[in-house]
């Protein structure tokens, strides 16, 4: 008889172990696993509109120039050529994609994918209209410059890094 009120105690303190254990960490019971929602892991856009998929869309830019360049790939996923139409800023443009096609902006020569006029500089937003067969969406576009080395070669104009630190003078090399 005499352990029965021991067993208690260590019963009550096991109870209220688990009961502490449930409530710290009951929140994982619950909330959302952000690892499982799917996400674009690229620097662009990844949105549909109709037969059209666009991946990895931005536009690179410069801080001192209105014009960005756009780059990524878009596919039609319908048997048949689609126009698809991009404005922003300025004038718009318009490619055509064959059938089952994909179109690789980096890869054009002849329409480079050039918007002129734009506002925005790199690190922001731009808002960009895609049309396809009569469908208009806006999508913010992230506008980058020549920071990250794949991006360089199409800047608009070429790229031209900034100092990162000021230049010496020849007092302060020499400990003045």
């Amino acid at each position: 008889m005499k352990n029965a009120p021991k067993n208690r105690v260590q019963q009550s303190v096991a109870a209220g172990a688990v009961l502490i254990m449930l409530g710290v960490s009951g929140c994982s019971f619950t909330a959302e696993q952000f690892t499982t929602t799917p996400y674009a892991p690229s620097d662009g856009i990844v949105k549909d509109l109709g037969p059209v998929l666009l991946r990895n869309i931005l536009v690179v830019g410069r801080d001192d120039d209105t014009a960005g360049r756009l780059i990524g790939t878009v596919f039609n996923t319908s048997d048949e050529p689609v126009d698809l139409s991009i404005r922003a800023g300025g004038a718009p443009t318009s490619i055509t994609i064959q059938g089952q096609g994909q179109f690789k902006f980096e890869d054009e020569i002849g329409d480079d994918g050039t918007l002129e006029g734009l506002q925005d500089i790199p690190g922001s937003l731009i808002e960009v209209d895609f049309g396809v067969a009569g469908e208009v969406a806006t999508f913010e576009v992230p506008v980058l410059d020549g920071t990250l080395e794949e991006y360089r070669q199409f800047v608009p104009g070429g790229y031209t890094p900034r100092p990162s630190e000021p230049a010496a003078t020849e007092e302060a090399a020499e400990g003045h």
